[in-house]
């Protein structure tokens, strides 16, 4: 067995600064909008320059040397089930697809984010926000007037929605559920990863940390 360079510095640090980024973004959606809206702001930047890296960068840290066919895919993930999946030396296909998940989502939930934000007239997408949400509601009101007409009454939800908070519903709900859809595929990864350093029996986690793993 012999270490080898895996992991350059630049995709260890965006890694846990990564983690770190989504589990704050977690933790101040609620209560500390300020930080959540900067904390979107810097999670933009790490997607940036990681996408960037993934052209640029270091052999194992760029896309072509861990985006697969689905059918290698599928392969590797039946190897893993059955216990004995193909080892790799950078990303498994069943990571790579991971990660480009991952960032995918990110961006998306980043993407909707500002959207939401700029529904209350603030930040770099305001205007476009403002204009697309408007309409978002203006559907969707018409077609609460068409059953309440029938229905004779109206609901307490609707009548608490105002027309300010109307604007940032729409896209916050899309908002909250991308954020979980991140959360069901960072549980996937987490597991991938536990799975995968027992079957190779390397440490996948410290790898990220040292850069280094071990192989023959």
């Amino acid at each position: 067995m012999k270490n080898i360079k895996v992991w350059d510095i630049f995709v260890r640090v965006f890694h846990w600064s990564l983690a770190l980024a989504v589990i704050s973004q977690l933790a101040t959606a609620d209560e500390f909008k300020s930080l959540h809206v900067k904390g979107g702001y810097f999670i933009i930047v790490l997607l940036v320059l990681r996408v960037a890296w993934g052209f640029v960068g270091s052999r194992y840290a760029r896309f072509t040397d861990f985006i697969y066919p689905p059918s290698e895919i599928l392969a590797y993930l039946k190897g893993l089930f059955q216990g004995r999946p193909r080892h790799y030396v950078g990303h498994n296909p069943a990571g790579g697809a991971m990660v480009l998940a991952l960032l995918f989502f990110l961006a998306l939930t980043t993407f909707t984010g500002l959207l939401t934000y700029g529904a209350e007239g603030k930040g770099s997408l305001a205007l476009q926000s403002i204009d697309v949400t408007a309409r978002a509601w203006a559907d969707d009101d018409d077609r609460y007037d068409d059953e309440r007409h029938d229905s004779g009454g109206q609901s307490e939800g609707h009548r608490g929605r105002g027309a300010a908070g109307g604007k940032d519903h729409f896209w916050k709900e899309i908002h909250e559920t991308l954020a979980g859809i991140i959360i069901f595929l960072a549980s996937l990864h987490f597991c991938g990863v536990i799975a995968s350093s027992y079957l190779h029996k390397e440490n996948l986690i410290l790898a990220m940390i040292t850069g280094t793993k071990k192989t023959t």
